[in-house]
């Protein structure tokens, strides 16, 4: 996915350029994901009235009977960093976002963002533009960069049983798993306080920052059960 401009974007909070660089806002957007696959399934199973087996009326028929398994299972390339520098000295009019390029030949990392020591940078802040020469200069980096932070996966399964009280009454009783193996990515995808579902950043991108390219804390959620009923008429 190529833009111009994010739907993060506002003149309170700008990370695009001026009229002046109006070119330079053209890149990748940070909700790009080049590679996802989602699966959801949900399989009902062949017991109880109606079915092929235990479909007479009884004690078997009423317990084992109208179960159903569902489920979603989800998979997905990162997005992108998107590197700034809060030393960013130009006037106002022509709108302060300054991107440091990633230098000729140099790699951006450290370490791996999956597998890394949280006590030291992952990001190389010396494979970048330094912060100290962005006084009436923006940088030459592009809005978002064409590296991407660690990916992401969840699994998360439903078990739910019917109960048809009477022809007109069914009551459900179903138990939900979210990321039921508690998987962990160093992101915030799938976060209860994400509500935009594209994920930050768990590393400081800020060059400016004496913690530039560590880890900020950031991590998807934890696994999550649930029991509710529902009674439909």
């Amino acid at each position: 996915m190529i833009t111009n401009a994010d739907n993060a974007e506002s003149l309170l909070n700008p990370t695009y350029f001026s009229p002046y660089e109006s070119s330079r806002n053209k890149s990748l957007a940070i909700e790009d994901v080049p590679q996802a696959l989602n699966i959801a399934y949900s399989y009902e199973f062949p017991l109880g009235h109606g079915k092929p087996w235990l479909s007479h009326s009884g004690p078997l028929s009423a317990v084992f009977g109208g179960w159903t398994f569902n489920g979603v299972y989800r998979v997905q390339s990162g997005i992108p960093f998107q590197i700034s520098s809060s030393n960013c000295n130009v006037p106002l009019q022509f709108i302060s976002f300054c991107s440091p390029a990633l230098l000729s030949g140099a790699s951006p990392f450290l370490q791996s963002p999956t597998h890394f020591d949280p006590s030291m940078p992952v990001l190389n802040v010396n494979a970048f533009e330094p912060a100290a020469g962005f006084n009436f200069y923006t940088g030459k980096g592009p809005r978002v960069q064409n590296f991407r932070q660690p990916g992401y996966s969840d699994f998360d399964i439903g078990l739910a049983k019917s109960i048809h009280i009477t022809e007109r009454f069914t009551f459900q009783m179903r138990g939900d798993a979210f990321n039921v193996f508690n998987a962990h990515h160093f992101n915030t995808v799938g976060a209860f306080i994400q509500s935009s579902g594209l994920g930050g950043s768990a590393f400081n991108t800020d060059v400016a920052s004496p913690d530039f390219g560590k880890w900020n804390g950031s991590v998807s959620s934890p696994r999550d059960i649930q029991v509710s009923g529902r009674i439909s008429f």
